[in-house]
């Protein structure tokens, strides 16, 4: 997602007016779909093999926010990947109710601060991303470069988010593994 949006943003331009550029081939709407489907694949995976991690020892909440995240993911993933295009952000609310439901879900589980900091924050992310699009008008939008703002938040921040998220899991992972006591391996039978 980080990757790619510089390369959808230069193609596409800075306004509602796709530019119409190319890059081996693709549109800015190809990248675009590449940018968003496969990333948002890749983090639902990711997700759903932190499954226990996210939900394990929280609350309803937090499972429901995270049957609400992979929805969100999936869906808008596929039809991004199917039609070789980026679709309106019509999930986004879905998305930040989620992630903040995962997060308030959480507060007595063993999940990091910063963890459930990061799921709120991309939570807002996603509010914000959907608000923009939907109450600024295009040529306000137009006129201030309102479509990379909106794609810096949306993309580059949520993009970020992820990492961030990903890291905090995977140090609280290794530092779980150090606290806990080797496994004393048995001694085989005698023969």
């Amino acid at each position: 997602m980080l990757a790619l949006w510089p390369v959808f943003t230069s193609l596409h331009g800075p306004t509602s007016v796709n530019e119409e550029g190319t890059l081996f081939g693709g549109s800015a709407l190809f990248w675009g779909s590449m940018m968003e489907g496969p990333s948002l694949l890749l983090i639902a995976l990711g997700l759903a093999g932190s499954y226990e991690r996210l939900t394990g020892q929280a609350s309803r909440a937090a499972r429901v926010g995270f049957v609400l995240v992979i929805v969100a993911l999936v869906v808008p993933a596929l039809i991004n990947i199917a039609i070789r295009a980026v679709i309106p952000p019509l999930l986004a609310p879905v998305l930040g109710a989620g992630l903040v439901l995962m997060a308030v879900g959480n507060r007595a589980s063993s999940l990091p601060t910063f963890s459930r900091a990061v799921l709120v924050a991309m939570g807002m992310l996603q509010f914000f991303a959907f608000l923009w699009a939907l109450l600024v008008r295009p040529d306000v939008l137009d006129r201030i470069d309102g479509y990379r703002i909106y794609g810096v938040g949306a993309s580059v921040l949520f993009g970020l988010g992820w990492i961030l998220l990903g890291a905090s899991l995977m140090t609280r992972r290794r530092e779980q593994k150090r606290a806990s006591p080797p496994q004393r391996q048995s001694e085989p039978a005698p023969l």
